[in-house]
């Protein structure tokens, strides 16, 4: 990283907690409210919208963990560099390219979303009827919409939360115009709309198993909140990031279990074509279901208000996931684990431009060379396990910093959060199943070897053997679990253990282990005096 005297530009605090609050409930839930709310409850059934319930719930621990560190070390991307704190770099190097994958394919995923679910309706020839993948013109649509992200980021955070709040403020007109207008519809139209609840198998028609595995989904669904420790460096009042975590996380599952239990509510089983009561089925619908209501029903709001929101949505998701990876990469750059130039600030602007020109770029290539393969966008919607992978370092940091003295804010009942943090990021990772997790465990893989060779990284490996033994152990657990490739062992056991052997095991190891060096005394340097 250049030295002060050659970068003197830093990153300037702007941000408020209503600023925090649009990045985190408005910036981050796009298009999940949808397709999300249909997934678990194909997976679940109406027992979907127990699993948004209990998603926040444990995602909960894990934001706090966050929040226990970023209180002391507020810096921009701060928890891809917590365990350069606690382990030292070969861990946060296995860490921040966890990240890194995760904030590098949320962009093009959305833009292929917005291509799908509102370009196609006007124009079909933007995506392959036989693959769903996009076609040349779908490509070059993605391209662009990646690119629009770019200059919302480049010209400053001001222009950023100016547009957040804008887009934001229509999102959230939009949550209280669908919800009214579904919910009355539902009831009005839709004959099936309370039997939903309680026929066709009940409220939890595939037990438990259904529940486990709409959960993943549920939970992906909370990962935006992750981008507000990730802007603490531009935060003018530290403890805002406190209630800007917290009231994100709140935010999200008062939007997500409402439009849940709305999408129960409005699956009209002759309208959309289905068999009574086969929530499977719901995976064979290609259109957003509201589309096909609206048809039936004769309801053209229906139709435009979920249009419109989409338009918004997965743009604003798009480039907030892009302003949050930007700080990501510049927190990985200042531990010197990719080439210093990412982490270069603008004179003018105050951002990490590099980094930002970077993931434009990257996203843009994503989005068009990806375009014409069969079956690659499900690949790439399959890496963002990475990001999961990558929750696990900060409930074992969180403990070897406090032990360590280094970290000075306490979260109430730290080590209970700290071991049902790490309980749910092991839970969410097997969750996820195969094949997901060993094609982003393969992704980590070669990113953590390029990238260690290229840029030296000598430091720290005995202290990451916990954590590489944590990811092999996961995948294996995937690997022969009832969803894996083998099926051996059932979906609750294999939970059950997966549990076990992380708290018994992994737990005390990585604590253990991070304890061998006051790692936090070298690189808290890094910043140059931030």
């Amino acid at each position: 990283m250049a030295s002060q005297s050659q970068n003197p530009a830093r990153l300037k605090k702007h941000l408020g907690l209503s600023d925090l609050l649009f990045i985190g409930i408005a910036g981050s839930i796009g298009g999940a409210i949808f397709y999300g709310a249909q997934k678990v409850a194909a997976n679940a059934g109406p027992a979907g919208i127990l699993a948004y319930v209990l998603a926040p719930i444990l995602y909960i621990f894990v934001a706090l963990t966050y929040l226990d560190i970023v209180m002391d070390f507020p810096e921009a991307g701060g928890p891809s560099r917590f365990a350069i704190y606690s382990h030292g770099q070969a861990t946060s190097l296995i860490n921040g390219m966890a990240d890194l994958i995760w904030y590098l394919f949320i962009p093009p995923l959305e833009s292929y979303v917005f291509v799908a679910l509102v370009i196609h309706e006007f124009f079909p020839q933007v995506l392959n009827p036989v693959t769903g993948n996009l076609t040349l013109m779908g490509g070059i649509i993605a391209v662009a919409v990646i690119l629009l992200m770019v200059p919302l980021n480049y010209y400053g955070i001001e222009v950023f939360t100016a547009s957040s709040r804008v887009m934001g403020w229509i999102k959230y007109v939009l949550y209280i115009s669908m919800a009214i207008i579904f919910i009355i519809v539902a009831l009005k139209f839709n004959p099936y709309a309370l039997k939903n609840l309680t026929h066709y198998g009940g409220f939890m028609p595939y037990g438990i198993t259904g529940l486990f595995a709409a959960m993943p989904i549920a939970m992906f669904s909370f990962g935006g909140s992750r981008t507000i420790p990730d802007f603490a460096e531009e935060v003018k009042n530290r403890r805002n990031l406190i209630w800007g975590l917290i009231f994100t996380v709140i935010g999200e599952a008062a939007i997500y279990i409402t439009f849940a239990a709305l999408f129960v509510l409005s699956t009209d089983w002759r309208a959309l074509g289905l068999p009574e009561g086969d929530w499977g089925a719901l995976l064979n619908i290609a259109r957003n279901p509201y589309y096909i209501l609206a048809s039936a029903y004769h309801l053209p709001i229906m139709y435009a208000l979920p249009m419109v929101y989409l338009v918004v949505a997965l743009f604003m998701v798009g480039f907030v996931y892009m302003g949050a990876g930007t700080r990501v990469m510049l927190a990985i750059a200042r531990s010197r684990l990719v080439s210093q130039k990412m982490g270069e600030i603008h004179p003018r602007y105050h951002i990490p431009y590099w980094a930002l020109i970077a993931f434009g770029l990257i996203g843009a290539l994503i989005s068009f060379l990806f375009a014409p393969i069969p079956g690659l966008y499900a690949l790439v919607s399959y890496t963002t396990v990475a990001g999961y992978i990558g929750f696990a370092t900060n409930p074992i940091a969180m403990m070897v910093l406090k032990k360590q003295g280094a970290s000075k804010f306490n979260v109430p009942g730290g080590w209970a959060i700290s071991i049902i943090a790490f309980a749910v990021s092991s839970l969410i990772v097997f969750w996820s199943g195969w094949p997901a997790v060993p094609y982003s465990v393969a992704l980590i893989t070669v990113a953590t070897l390029l990238f260690g060779l290229l840029y030296r990284v000598r430091e720290g490996w005995l202290e990451a053997t916990w954590y590489i033994g944590f990811i092999a152990f996961l995948t294996l657990m995937t690997y022969i679990g009832s969803d894996g490739a083998l099926n051996l062992i059932p979906y609750t056991w294999a939970t059950v253990i997966t549990v076990i052997v992380a708290l018994a095991v992994f737990y005390p190891l990585g604590i253990k282990l991070g304890l061998r060096q006051r790692n936090f005394e070298i690189h808290i340097k890094d910043l140059g005096g931030v």
